[in-house]
């Protein structure tokens, strides 16, 4: 029987890796989108890791899932949370999968702590820890002792600090050689394998040397996993761009009105020259003792959150919880970056569809220094969610413009800028799809959404497809003689899964 390997690229894009593909430095990659079918893959808004790998896997948009971003701003109860408790509650298809099929699944964020799914699941970053991060639990001291395995990586991306970008690629590689060694022990029919990290080297370095480094590397292994008899597929949870313009929406949102701060214990600290910055700098040289210790790191660790949260940077910019610092009573509106908006006003009430159509409205016409739109389109949530949480999801959804960075930041006069401090590249919804083998047709594909992935995928196996799913089979991509291309699509009833624990954060 045919093996399946599905190839997760966090961020991959066509705009990044084409000039590497017509240079012969990708030689693979080239392979595949000469010889297979290929086009856009387009995310759900926000075009962001999460919700974008839940949605993939479970091919629902977030209304159904409850995750709108990593973080939920819960605007009732005035708090944000990581809605962890959610990431198990609905079926996965490699779940589906795994009742037929021997199934192997590996690196995927949003997947920690892991379920007791087909042969293994090992839980991926950025969410997932280095502990506990495997099922079989016992395949977890397997993996430290024979691969030195980790979910996530130790130091934070700087730039010139080359050691972080090495360790980077070494995780990239190590995800490759894992996955392929227990697909050979397993007898895979269907392996899930993802690289989260090479989106932190978008992120952090756009198209620098490492980013080449990290795609040759990824290249290197899809080779070994081009098998005549084997059917393979990329794809990507989101696409990226180079950052053109930063928009500080948050400080647009105070400078216009909208947002007020509780600045009673922020203006004295600022005034008083007490910052964030600073006390980072003061605290890093009193443990300047403890050597290869990533000292900025440390930072939360020693001092108290309230005050890390409180203190404004030498920008009068304010970091960590939002929360903390603003005056819900003369809030109208916030943002968390990326595009999700929120509203306080009571959305049964008059001023709530008011402030909501005149910020679309403000939206839609604003300009960057440059004179080019900020947005591409701007959304009610009811026009992009649908189910049982579009109660919770943000009230307005912006498309971003891809150039367009939105920041989430607090505090400070600057609106926009040219450039970010720590990315040089922004994640934008038009991500990569690419599949070749013996199942699947040759040339493009058009208007295939992330959500399609997943009943597309069971419809090929042979599975039906869940009926509360919101993607569609997509036969088109399919060789014209083959049992997927030539057969409709059944469909199931919604089975309920038993709800996992989350595990205890911080």
């Amino acid at each position: 029987m045919a093996r399946t390997v599905v190839v997760g690229l966090d961020g991959a894009t066509r705009r990044l890796v084409d000039r590497w593909i017509e240079a012969g430095e990708l030689p693979t990659l080239a392979k595949i989108l000469n010889q297979g079918v290929s086009g856009e893959l387009e995310s759900v808004l926000p075009p962001v890791t999460s919700p974008n790998w839940k949605a993939y896997a479970t091919g629902k948009n977030p209304g159904k899932i409850g995750v709108f971003w990593w973080q939920n701003i819960d605007v009732k109860a005035q708090i944000s949370h990581l809605p962890v408790e959610r990431y198990h509650n609905n079926d996965e298809y490699w779940e589906l999968l795994a009742d037929d099929y021997r199934v192997g699944v590996l690196n995927v964020p949003t997947t920690y702590p892991p379920k007791p799914v087909g042969e293994f699941l090992i839980a991926g970053p950025p969410d997932g820890a280095n502990t506990g991060y495997t099922h079989p639990p016992s395949l977890e001291s397997r993996l430290e002792t024979d691969f030195e395995y980790q979910v996530r990586k130790n130091r934070h991306l700087k730039t010139g600090d080359d050691a972080a970008f090495e360790e980077v690629l070494e995780l990239i590689d190590l995800r490759f050689r894992v996955a392929k060694q227990l697909a050979e022990e397993h007898d895979l029919d269907f392996l899930q394998v993802t690289t989260f990290y090479l989106n932190s080297l978008h992120h952090h370095l756009w198209d620098d040397e490492y980013v080449k480094r990290g795609w040759k590397i990824v290249d290197h292994h899809l080779s070994e996993f081009l098998k005549e008899d084997d059917n393979l597929v990329l794809m990507s949870d989101h696409g990226h761009s180079e950052i053109e313009t930063v928009w500080y929406l948050n400080n647009w949102l105070a400078q216009e009105g909208y947002l007020q701060y509780d600045s009673n214990v922020t203006d004295s600290l600022y005034t008083l020259g007490i910052n964030s910055d600073r006390l980072k700098r003061l605290l890093s040289r009193a443990n300047a003792r403890l050597s290869g210790v990533d000292l900025e790191a440390k930072v939360t660790d020693l001092a108290p959150g309230w005050l890390i949260n409180r203190l404004p940077n030498e920008e009068g910019e304010l970091g960590g919880s939002k929360f903390d610092i603003l005056d819900w009573g003369r809030t109208d509106a916030l943002a968390s970056a990326q595009g999700p908006v929120y509203l306080t006003a009571d959305p049964d009430s008059v001023r709530y569809e008011e402030i909501r159509s005149e910020l679309i409205d403000r939206f839609e016409k604003l300009r960057g220094p440059d004179g080019r739109p900020l947005v591409r389109e701007v959304y009610r949530k009811e026009a992009v969610f649908e189910g049982p949480y579009l109660d919770e999801a943000p009230d307005i959804m912006i498309d971003k413009a891809p150039h367009v960075n939105i920041r989430e930041n607090l505090g400070g006069d600057q609106l926009f800028a040219r450039s970010d401090d720590s990315w040089n590249g922004v994640n934008r919804r038009e991500g990569l799809f690419a599949a070749v083998g013996p199942a699947f047709s040759e040339g493009s594909i058009e208007g295939l959404s992330i959500l399609d992935l997943a009943p597309t995928l069971l419809h090929m196996h042979g599975q039906r497809v869940p009926e509360d799913m919101d993607g569609e089979v997509r036969r088109e991509v399919f060789a014209i003689d083959s049992a997927p291309a030539t057969t409709s699509p059944t469909y199931r009833s919604v089975r309920t899964p038993p709800t996992q624990a989350a595990p205890q954060t911080d």
